[in-house]
């Protein structure tokens, strides 16, 4: 039986392995942004949906109780993100809040609760909680805020308080034992106090620039160190830290026609730069621009929001603080149309 030689084999040479690694690595270049791109994409898409969910819930509660949710009931009380729940399939969890009693006085600690559709993908998961922190009530006593769910969306407040499509209720109710209407008692009243009923000061009627020319709304700025369930990061259904919930955006004005802006009101812009710690200064007015009632997402370019016609839009980042302002007030009769 004739023996076959062994057959040898070649190896690559070192020329060849070092060409093959190139091809790897010049394929590996080209695939990982293409690959990010698509997360951002999904990200982006997710949060858009999450606004939807929002802005149907919210129309929800309109058509359920003849007015538009308040920013909050109250400081110190539950805010939209809380009277929203049961229009969010999160029935459970709104039957766990008592909305006559502040935050901090919540029977039966329902507050860790969580929803989903309140976080943005491309910033992070649900589940994260606040810090617990102290404060002291209208009369003095202190009281402690348990930790509670956070979110990544806030209402559009307008210019200043009470300027956009949401605005604080009036409330009626008891404090020691005395019944009372209106904010002022319950903010100056100290534990104890019972908000039995309120008003709700605005409806779809209300927004006479039209329904798809008012933002309603969106992505607010969080800073880096803040980021934690701290400061501007708290629950969103505690009233006591209204930049938790609900943020400025453009810039008070004292004139439309020519539109002049107050000299000493600060603008608020798009925050585009996530990394942002520091108050920056506005080129244009020289004043500090305050990052922690600023709206700004995380996706490139632009910042999402739903308006009150429910529909979800991405408003550029560079938009002018003119345009921003107008978008912001539901009332100024200055509609700007998204064309």
């Amino acid at each position: 039986m004739p023996v076959h030689p062994q057959q040898r084999r070649d190896a690559f040479t070192l020329i060849e392995l070092l060409v093959v690694i190139a091809i790897i690595a010049i394929l590996i270049a080209l695939l990982v942004p293409a690959v990010q791109k698509v997360r951002e994409a999904a990200a982006r898409t997710q949060c858009g949906n999450n606004l939807k969910q929002i802005g149907i819930a919210v129309h929800a509660y309109h058509d359920a109780n003849k007015g538009l949710p308040p920013d909050r009931i109250c400081d110190d009380w539950a805010t939209w993100a809380v009277l929203i729940l049961p229009y969010m399939d999160q029935s459970p969890g709104y039957a766990r809040w008592d909305i006559t009693r502040r935050y901090a006085e919540q029977p039966g600690n329902p507050q860790p609760l969580t929803v989903p559709a309140y976080f943005c993908p491309a910033r992070r998961n649900p589940g994260q909680l606040s810090v617990s922190y102290t404060f002291a009530s209208g009369a003095g006593p202190t009281l402690t805020a348990p930790p509670g769910g956070i979110g990544d969306y806030a209402s559009v407040a307008g210019t200043v308080n009470n300027d956009g499509a949401l605005c604080v209720s009036i409330p009626y109710g008891v404090v020691n034992g005395a019944k009372v209407s209106g904010t002022g008692p319950f903010n100056n009243s100290g534990p104890g106090a019972v908000i039995t009923s309120f008003h709700r000061k605005t409806r779809l009627t209300s927004i006479t620039d039209g329904t798809s020319n008012t933002l309603l709304i969106g992505e607010k700025y969080i800073r880096p160190n803040s980021f934690q369930g701290k400061n501007e990061d708290r629950s969103i259904y505690d009233g006591n830290n209204q930049n938790n919930f609900r943020r400025f955006l453009g810039r008070q004005v004292t004139s439309y026609n020519p539109m002049k802006f107050d000299p000493a009101d600060p603008p608020n812009p798009l925050i585009s730069d996530m990394s942002l710690q520091s108050n920056p200064i506005d080129p244009a007015s020289g004043l500090v621009i305050p990052l922690n009632q600023c709206f700004g997402g995380p996706h490139p370019g632009q910042c999402l929001f739903v308006l009150c016609d429910g529909s979800v839009r991405g408003v550029g980042v560079n938009v002018p603080i003119g345009m921003l302002t107008l978008l912001g007030v539901p009332d100024d009769g200055q509609p700007v149309r998204f064309d």
